[in-house]
């Protein structure tokens, strides 16, 4: 019988990236059920992730930042804007994303008051992988339900069911359905040789540079959007690209698919998109690193992970590492 690999390294290799360890069963099969899902958001095991104005709460810890859930019975009315969202379960409590307002928000600060509201993507390279990635499910609910609070075509209210997974236009005649979007995007590292390609957009802060990105078009496949995105960014031509992972982005409502993608040669140009594009070998990436004249992504992107992982098979070092201890001398 002929052997079949099953390897699931496809999948495994998406959790090294931010926001992908949510491990949660997201208990699809309940969320139509309100007798089930009003006991589940009663039940001691219950846990509500508040957002304000679409910032996660969180605590500083000795282990860096924490996600602080809230218990039931810490806010007096749980749908004050909308009724809770089902996030699911993992094995041991209910999660639920709560939308606040203001006073909630008051209210939930005087009981913790070692806590903030504040902007997960800075916040979660210092967070446990499981938790960014609940925050992260949760943010990208939030944004999507208070985004399409209208019909798309006929503009009346939409009423939100499914435990906040489907939309449903109030006008009867109307009737539209419409569920969680996301934008696709590809993120890819271009390489020839010994070096690899970075740019910079001029909307960044200073001396900031990353890999090429952009948005997949409709009726384009995401290797097309990769060899577009390249050349429409870069002049460059592409001979040879690989998948390499992908990474939920709800900043604010993305899905980055990874390449790694191989020029054909290292003529290149800037364009509209682009202010600055430049080749950089392990030992010149190393150089504008320690001397601050180029700065990275935050490791928290898939960026910052294609651009470390190049790094580390042709060096053996640790980038993350690298520019920890650049951050040091600057501030020494």
């Amino acid at each position: 019988m002929t052997q079949v690999d099953l390897s699931i390294d496809r999948i495994t290799r998406s959790r090294r990236n931010r926001f992908t360890s949510v491990r949660l069963d997201r208990l699809v099969e309940y969320r139509d059920k309100s007798e089930w899902v009003e006991a589940a958001q009663n039940s001691d095991a219950a846990r509500f992730v508040p957002l304000w104005h679409s910032r996660s709460l969180l605590a500083v810890s000795d282990k860096g930042q924490v996600a602080v859930y809230l218990k039931p019975g810490e806010l007096e009315r749980l749908d004050a804007i909308q009724s809770p969202t089902l996030l699911g379960t993992d094995g041991k409590r209910y999660f639920f994303a709560v939308s606040i307002n203001d006073n909630q928000r008051e209210e939930v600060l005087a009981r913790h008051p070692e806590a903030h509201f504040i902007d997960l993507r800075r916040a979660s390279m210092d967070m446990d992988a499981k938790h960014a990635g609940v925050l992260a499910y949760a943010k990208a609910l939030h944004y999507w339900q208070h985004r399409h609070i209208f019909c798309g075509v006929c503009g009346s209210p939409n009423r939100l069911l499914s435990s906040g997974h489907k939309l449903v236009c109030s006008n009867e005649e109307c009737a539209r359905q419409s569920f969680p979007r996301i934008d696709p995007a590809i993120i890819v590292l271009v390489t020839h040789q010994d070096a690899c390609l970075l740019g910079r957009n001029a909307n960044w802060p200073p001396k900031h540079f990353s890999t090429l990105a952009g948005f997949v078009e409709p009726g384009e496949s995401l290797e097309d959007a990769v060899v577009r995105e390249v050349f429409e960014e870069a002049s460059i031509r592409l001979n040879k690209i690989r998948y390499v992972s992908s990474q939920p982005w709800p900043f604010p409502a993305s899905s980055m698919c990874g390449f790694y993608a191989e020029a054909e040669n290292r003529d290149c140009a800037v364009s509209d998109e682009l202010e600055e594009v430049r080749w950089f070998t392990v030992d010149q990436l190393e150089a504008a690193v320690m001397g601050d004249s180029v700065r990275l992504s935050p490791p928290v992107s898939i960026a910052f992970r294609l651009l470390a992982d190049w790094y580390h098979k042709r060096s053996g070092k640790d980038l993350e590492q690298l520019v920890k201890q650049a951050r040091h001398l600057k501030h020494r």
